[in-house]
C-alpha cells in the first residue's frame, strides 16, 4: 500500500476538479466539515467511497473510519481549502516517472519551506511547525496541517502542491508510533532544507 493511498487521492482530486469545471458542492462540503464523520461531510461520501478500495473502507460496527479514510479525507479537505477561488488546479505530483521531466508540483512541506524565506511569515510558521512536529496525536496533527494550508493559500494561492502524497504520509503517520516519528522526520527534512526557486515567494522575476 506504499502508493495506493496517494493514487486514490489523486483520482478523487482530478474528479473533483473536473477539467476546470469543479464539483463546487463537494468542495464546499469538504471545507465545511472538519472530519469525515461530520454531517456536513455527507456530500463527500459518494465520490470518496466510490473511488476507494473496498478493503480501505471501514467495516467497524460503530462506523469508526479507517486510517485510509481519515488520511484521504484530510488531504482532500486541504486541497479544497487551497483550491477555493483559484481557477487552475492547485494539485500536481511532486515527482515525475519520466526522469527527463521536472514535476509540476511540490510536497506540502516543501511548499511551506518556500514561505520561510519571508521574514514576515517565518516566525509564525516555525512556531506552528514545531508544534506539529512535536505531536503524535492525529487530531492535533490534522488541525495543524489544516491551519498551515490556510497560511499557504494566503501567501501562494497558485502553487501546485502534491496533496496526494500528503494523504500517503498521513496514512503512514497513523499506522504506528515508529512510523509517525519517521513521517515527522521526513516533514522536518522537507521544511527546514533550503527551498528551491520553485517554491520561493521572494525570488526575482526579472
Amino acid at each position: 500500500m506504499e502508493n495506493e493511498i496517494a493514487a486514490t487521492t489523486a483520482r478523487i482530486i482530478n474528479k473533483l476538479y473536473g477539467n476546470g469545471e469543479p464539483d463546487k458542492a463537494v468542495l464546499a462540503s469538504l471545507r465545511a466539515a472538519d472530519t469525515i464523520d461530520s454531517k456536513r461531510a455527507q456530500a463527500v461520501w459518494q465520490v470518496l467511497f466510490s473511488e476507494m478500495s473496498e478493503k480501505d473502507i471501514s467495516n467497524d460496527p460503530t462506523g469508526r473510519p479507517t486510517y485510509a479514510e481519515t488520511a484521504i479525507y484530510t488531504a482532500l479537505r486541504c486541497y479544497a481549502i487551497h483550491q477555493q477561488a483559484v481557477e487552475d488546479s492547485v494539485y500536481a505530483q511532486s515527482f515525475s516517472k519520466d526522469k527527463t521531466k521536472n514535476p509540476e508540483g511540490v510536497t506540502f512541506f516543501n511548499a511551506l519551506a518556500g514561505l520561510r524565506t519571508n521574514d514576515e511569515t517565518r516566525v509564525a510558521l516555525d512556531r506552528r511547525m514545531q508544534a506539529l512536529l512535536a505531536s503524535r496525536n492525529l487530531a492535533n496533527t490534522v488541525k495543524s496541517i489544516t491551519q498551515l494550508t490556510r497560511i499557504l493559500k494566503a501567501n501562494n494561492r497558485t502553487l501546485k502542491v502534491d496533496y496526494a502524497q500528503l494523504a500517503q504520509d498521513l496514512f503512514f503517520f497513523e499506522t504506528s508510533f515508529k512510523m509517525s516519528n519517521r513521517i515527522c522526520l521526513k516533514w522536518g527534512q522537507q521544511y527546514y532544507r533550503q527551498p528551491s526557486k520553485k517554491v520561493n515567494n521572494n525570488e526575482d522575476k526579472d
